[in-house]
């Protein structure tokens, strides 16, 4: 169903999980409904319409909790993905479900940007390290959290747009906590950045595809169309196949299952962007084509002194 503001949402009606009353933890997370300050103006001033498709594969289901991985895409690509998900939770009366996305650290630098993730975005800035999300993800003290793993290379253009993750850290927490593992990717932000490729299609050597920079370009102008897909993914392993593992072993088997992620979230950017084709020629074919005066008044002349006869049309 369409919601307000354009945006396209679908409301669920039955959910099994079981919302949890949150009082405080700032720093570990916050209740979704809390977002809505950010959503409210990512979404009414940065975007016309949105889409979120198969949100429902983000609800915390089975008493499991959800990471989500998302797409970065070029600098602040993002921003729009993370509102749409608060406003999923919001309309779909999940608001109290406790959630928070973990940034690059990098962005903690930027004076007062550490208390509003800490406050509005539920961000665990209190937990450091991956055994950490760990126990938060298996005491089910939050509901959802997740990450963008491109991290820096978000800054960087490759030849796949999920470029190479460099943050592995919230992958490897979902796993080693058995979660519900949600993979999102997105387009349509593109227009805020301007992608220096070098000549000819050449590639720096060694560098996985790297051919280019992203370079952004603010202050940002309201986008037209807004698209994230969300999936479901089942990693190959599990908690019980790294238990007893060295950390060799564990580091091996860790990053087969994160190529297998980024190739999957490639895949489904490639979905994306066809979406993104049909709904703007869709949109194209809607608008009234203009007509051209002159050309109006020539069929008139024509057909005022000679009528088309209809025994031969």
């Amino acid at each position: 169903m369409k919601a307000n503001n354009n945006f396209e949402m679908t409301r669920l009606d039955d959910f099994s999980g079981k919302d949890r009353q949150f009082a405080s933890g700032e720093g570990k997370g916050v209740q979704m409904k809390k977002w809505k300050p950010f959503t409210d103006f990512v979404l009414n001033k940065l975007v016309k319409k949105a889409e979120i498709i198969n949100g429902e594969a983000l609800l915390p289901n089975n008493g499991r909790p959800v990471v989500a991985i998302a797409s970065h895409g070029p600098n602040v690509a993002w921003m729009p993905l993370a509102a749409l998900v608060g406003k999923f939770f919001i309309d779909n009366g999940h608001g109290n479900i406790i959630g928070g996305m973990y940034p690059h650290k990098a962005l903690f630098l930027i004076p007062g940007l550490k208390g509003y993730y800490r406050r509005v975005l539920g961000t665990p800035t209190d937990v450091n390290t991956v055994d950490d999300i760990v126990e938060l993800l298996k005491n089910n003290e939050i509901g959802l959290t997740g990450t963008a793993p491109e991290g820096a290379n978000c800054l960087l253009s490759f030849n796949e747009y999920v470029a190479p993750f460099r943050s592995k850290g919230m992958i490897a927490a979902a796993i080693k906590a058995d979660t519900s593992i949600c993979l999102m990717a997105h387009q349509g932000a593109e227009d805020w950045n301007i992608r220096a490729d070098l000549p000819f299609g050449w590639r720096v050597p060694f560098t996985n595809g790297l051919k280019g920079v992203n370079i952004p370009l603010p202050p940002y102008k309201k986008i037209n169309r807004y698209i994230v897909l969300c999936k479901r993914y089942k990693p190959s392993i599990s908690s019980a196949d790294l238990k007893n593992k060295t950390k060799r072993e564990a580091r091996l088997l860790l990053n087969i299952e994160i190529e297998r992620i980024r190739a999957e979230m490639n895949l489904m950017t490639d979905e994306v962007k066809e979406l993104m084709k049909k709904k703007t020629i869709q949109l194209r074919l809607a608008k009234p084509q203009p007509v051209d005066p002159w050309q109006s008044k020539i069929l008139q002349i024509q057909g005022g002194p000679f009528p088309a006869d209809e025994a031969y049309g």
